[in-house]
């Protein structure tokens, strides 16, 4: 009975033995996962970001007619002009060891309880350049008075309402989104595929968490909480802070200043961060600043990040801006960015060649304003016309009179679009403000312009043509007031932004 006894016991040890290595196996390989985890949070922080894996593109469809056209066009118009292809999208470039995080200030309860306007704006749109293998950070400013064209998006705009397109305070992160592709085109093709979006209350909290900035003014600053501050050194809170970030009022007059102030300033609390030794604390302040902070990165990239900064040099960051002149026109002031300095600065950050952006340049805003934005109202306004068409009970059985008038107004839409594609490059080919047009060159672009405006006149004629043997299902708007582009028109700009 004894023997028994002592034989289940030792079965029993056995079996609890058995179990005890494999806890302290699973126990093990945990904190070897943790280990090689937080190996690589430290040492390896470039490997938590997936420059693809935050892009969400839908590729265009390519508009087709809804049957075969040719057999109502003559022989000459069948060939009169081929059909405009759509331009390529730029390949999306990456760089090895580098990542883009766009860092979005928006223009928003920035005293904590108002808004600065019905639609705010992302008052601050600046490039973090992370070189993990360099050690590097660079920051890039894109003014936000810039002249530019929205990825995907029919219209011309300042760079600070690309947020308002893609959804505004309604859908935030897809503006963000969509400021981001806006700022890729910007970087060269660079990838941007993280964002954060600050609130500026945001910034404020963050100050005055980690007990204000000590800081050299250099303007007289007036804080919304009705306090002055002198030049000198001084002491700032975060309310002192804001007034000096987003300070433009000033002798210069220039937005330049202002972005060189917001680089200055994000330096110096990097700085105090670092010194202190309280980046750590950066993690937890996201979490409780969720209502003021938008971002597509997670908690691991954020400790990565924190990580890779504690090596980080305050006086090594590299700052930049794309600046250029600012030009009123349209009743409204855009800047116009130095593209060669642009152009610079790509190549010293990520080491491309670039193109110019050719949209944001005088001479390109002159074309629009003499003659681009008409032909696309009229573009525009014929395609809405072939949507409301298709949308018709009719478009499944069109008599022949629907077909014949269908065809006559695909095909001079076809021809405008072509045209317009032609004046737009001649106009790209001369971008250059600084290069004087020849008197040969002045002819071919009036001679382009009167070809516009001739294409212009049959595609009317032929859309209103189609519309009504249609019944008249969309109420054209072909009038056209270069002005108010800008004003609540849907035909050019497909959003509207209450520009500030």
């Amino acid at each position: 009975m004894g023997k028994k006894k002592t034989k289940a016991t030792r079965t029993k040890m056995k079996k609890g033995q058995i179990i005890t290595l494999i806890v302290l196996g699973s126990i093990a390989l945990l904190l070897l996962g943790a280990g090689i985890y937080l190996w690589n949070v430290m040492e390896r922080p470039e490997a938590f970001f997936d420059q693809d894996e935050q892009r969400s593109e839908t590729p265009v469809p390519e508009a087709t007619p809804l049957f075969d056209i040719a057999a109502y066009l003559s022989e000459e118009e069948r060939g009169s002009a081929p059909a405009l292809q759509p331009e390529e999208t730029p390949e999306v470039k990456t760089i090895t060891g580098m990542v883009n995080i766009a860092l979005f200030g928006i223009d928003a309860h920035e005293d904590g309880s108002s808004t600065s306007g019905s639609m705010p704006h992302t008052d601050a749109n600046m490039i973090v350049a992370v070189n993990f293998d360099t050690k590097q950070i660079s920051l890039i400013s894109i003014a936000r008075d810039c002249f530019t064209s929205v990825p995907g998006h029919s219209g011309f705009y300042k760079f600070n309402g690309i947020f308002n397109v893609g959804g505004g305070m309604s859908d935030p992160n897809a503006g963000f989104e969509l400021s981001s592709r806006a700022a890729e085109e910007w970087l060269g093709g660079v990838a941007v595929p993280y964002y954060f979006g600050v609130d500026f209350q945001a910034v404020i909290d963050l100050v005055d968490m980690i007990g204000g900035i000590d800081f050299d003014v250099d303007v007289t600053l007036h804080t919304l909480d009705g306090k002055t501050i002198g030049k000198g050194h001084r002491h700032l809170d975060g309310q002192g802070v804001m007034a000096y970030m987003r300070m433009r009022k000033t002798a210069e007059g220039l937005d330049s200043y202002r972005t060189a102030r917001q680089r200055k300033m994000l330096v110096a609390i990097f700085r105090k961060l670092k010194e202190e030794g309280k980046l750590s604390m950066i993690p937890d302040f996201l979490k409780t600043m969720e209502q003021n902070i938008y971002t597509n990165t997670t908690a691991t990239q954020v400790a990565a990040l924190v990580s890779f900064a504690q090596d980080i040099d305050p006086d090594s960051i590299q700052t930049y801006s794309f600046q250029g002149n600012m030009k009123e026109q349209y009743l409204w002031r855009y800047c116009f960015i130095n593209q060669q300095d642009r152009i610079d600065i790509l190549k010293k950050v990520y080491g491309i060649d670039a193109e110019p952006m050719y949209v944001n340049s005088p001479v390109y805003e002159t074309f629009l304003y003499d003659s681009g934005f008409l032909a696309i109202q009229y573009i525009n306004t014929a395609k809405k016309i072939f949507e409301a068409v298709h949308a018709s009970p009719d478009a499944s059985n069109m008599t022949e009179a629907q077909k014949s008038a269908y065809a006559r107004c695909w095909k001079d839409l076809e021809n405008l679009q072509e045209k317009f594609y032609e004046a737009d490059q001649w106009t790209r080919a001369h971008y250059d403000s600084s290069d004087q047009l020849t008197s040969k060159d002045t002819t071919q672009r009036r001679k382009l312009y009167n070809q516009l405006t001739e294409l212009e006149s049959k595609l009317k004629k032929s859309g209103n043509a189609l519309n009504k043997s249609f019944g008249s299902p969309y109420k054209p708007d072909w009038d056209h007031t270069v002005s108010k582009w800008f004003d609540k028109n849907s035909v050019i700009n497909e959003v509207y932004v209450d520009f500030r």
